[in-house]
C-alpha cells in the first residue's frame, strides 16, 4: 500500500529580483507504508522543501500530494495525517517532557486519563521513563531529541516527518540514535520520511533512499542499490567514494568489454548494457573493490606507484597513481597479516570487472 505519494510536484519561489526559481522540479514518488525513507541530497537540492509541502508548511506550485490516498492541496498541516521532527526540536522551555509531550493531545481536547496513559507510553517508547518532570534546559541533546520524537509520535500519526533531527548531535551520539530511530520505526509500524545530507546516516537507516540534485530526483533504491548500481555520476560520486575514470570502448562482445583509459590502461568491463566500440563512458570503482599486491606478484593488474598513504584506523587509504592523469584511491582494511605499502612504492592494482559500474556519457 502507498502510503506518501507526489505528482508532478514542483515548486518556485520568487527571488530578489521578483522573478521564479524552482527548488523541485516535476517530482514522482511513492512511498509504501511502514517504509523508512530517506530524502537524500547536499543542501539546497529541494530535499526539505518537499518534506515542508508533505507537511503542509509550503505547497506546491503545481502537481499534487497524497497521503494514505487522500489529495492533502486543500488541507491544513494540522488536519494532515502527518506530523513532523524539527532539527531544532521546538520543545517548549517553559513545560516539562510530559507536558511537552502532552501539548499536542491536550489540544485535541481528549480525557486526562486518556493523556496521561499515552504520554507513559509515549516516555517508554523513547526510554525517558522518570525524567517526565525535568525541564528541556535539564536534558542532554540526546533526550531532548527523544523528547521531540515522543511528541511527535504520541499523537499517531500514519506518516512521521523528519527533518535532520539528528544534525545537532556528536559523531559518537548521533551514530547510536540512528540505530535507535530506526529499531524505534519498526516497533511502531508507521512511515517515516527523514531527511539528510548525510550518506552514512542513510545508508544505515534506509529501507529506501530517494536522492535529489538540484530540484530533481535522480535515483531511487534500496541502500544496495544505490550504493552497488549508481546511475550517474552525481549518485556514484555523492554516495561514498568513488573512482571516476573516462575511456573509450575499444572492445565488446556480448557483455564483455574492453574500455581503454588514457590511451594506456585497459580496463576489462562486464556491462549488461553493451556499448558500441568508440564509445566514450565512465567507469565508477569503489575504492575498496580494487585490491593491492606488490609487484611481484603475478595476479592481473596495473602497475602503479603509491603518492599518499592515509591511515584512517579500521582501514588504510592509499593514492596510486596509474597513468600521468589517472589516480586510483584504493581502500584496504587493515589486519595483522597485511602487507603495508609506503609512498613512493610500485605496487599492482587488481580489479575485477564485475567491481567495474559503465555509466554512459
Amino acid at each position: 500500500m502507498v502510503s506518501v505519494e507526489l505528482i508532478n510536484v514542483s515548486k518556485a519561489f520568487k527571488n530578489s529580483q521578483k522573478k521564479d526559481f524552482t527548488v523541485v522540479e516535476k517530482l514522482n514518488l511513492k512511498v509504501a507504508e511502514g517504509e523508512f525513507f530517506s530524502l537524500l541530497g547536499p543542501s539546497g537540492c529541494g530535499k526539505t522543501t518537499t518534506l515542508r509541502m508533505i507537511a503542509g508548511f509550503e505547497l506546491p506550485t503545481s502537481g499534487e500530494i497524497y497521503v494514505q490516498g487522500e489529495p492533502m492541496a486543500q488541507r491544513l498541516p494540522f488536519h494532515r495525517p502527518v506530523n513532523t521532527v524539527f532539527q531544532s526540536y521546538a520543545l517548549f522551555p517553559h513545560l516539562t517532557v510530559a507536558e511537552n509531550i502532552a501539548f499536542g493531545l491536550e489540544m485535541e481536547k481528549l480525557s486526562r486519563t486518556e493523556i496521561r496513559t499515552r504520554v507513559s507510553d509515549a516516555l517508554n517508547m523513547v526510554q525517558l521513563e522518570g525524567l517526565e518532570n525535568r525541564y528541556p534546559r535539564q536534558l542532554s541533546g540526546g533526550q531532548q531529541q527523544r523528547v521531540a520524537l515522543a511528541r511527535a509520535l504520541v499523537k499517531k500519526p500514519k506518516v512521521l516527518l523528519l527533518d535532520e533531527p539528528l544534525g545537532a548531535l556528536d559523531l559518537k551520539l548521533r551514530q547510536e540514535m540512528q540505530l535507535e530511530l530506526k529499531h524505534m520505526q519498526q516497533k511502531v509500524g508507521i512511515t517515516f520520511i527523514y531527511v539528510t545530507h548525510d550518506q552514512e546516516e542513510a545508508l544505515t537507516m534506509s529501507d529506501r533512499i530517494a536522492v535529489m540534485y538540484q530540484g530533481k530526483l535522480l535515483q531511487v533504491g534500496t541502500p544496495r542499490e544505490i550504493y552497488e548500481e549508481p546511475q550517474s555520476c552525481f549518485v556514484a560520486d555523492f554516495i561514498g567514494e568513488s573512482n571516476l575514470l573516462t575511456g573509450r570502448v575499444v572492445e565488446q562482445q556480448g557483455d564483455q568489454g574492453v574500455v581503454l583509459v588514457d590511451e594506456t590502461l585497459p580496463f576489462k568491463i562486464n556491462s549488461s548494457t553493451p556499448q558500441p566500440v568508440g564509445t566514450f563512458v565512465t567507469l565508477v570503482i569503489r575504492p575498496e573493490k580494487a585490491l593491492l599486491y606488490p609487484t611481484t606478484s603475478d595476479v592481473e593488474g596495473y602497475t602503479g606507484v603509491i603518492e599518499e598513504v592515509v591511515y584512517l584506523g579500521t582501514d588504510t587509504r592509499y593514492l596510486v597513481r596509474l597513468s600521468p592523469q589517472s589516480v586510483l584511491s584504493v581502500r584496504q582494511q587493515n589486519s595483522f597479516n597485511q602487507d603495508s605499502y609506503q609512498p613512493q612504492e610500485y605496487v599492482k592494482v587488481a580489479i575485477a570487472p564485475q567491481n567495474v559500474r559503465v555509466l554512459q556519457n
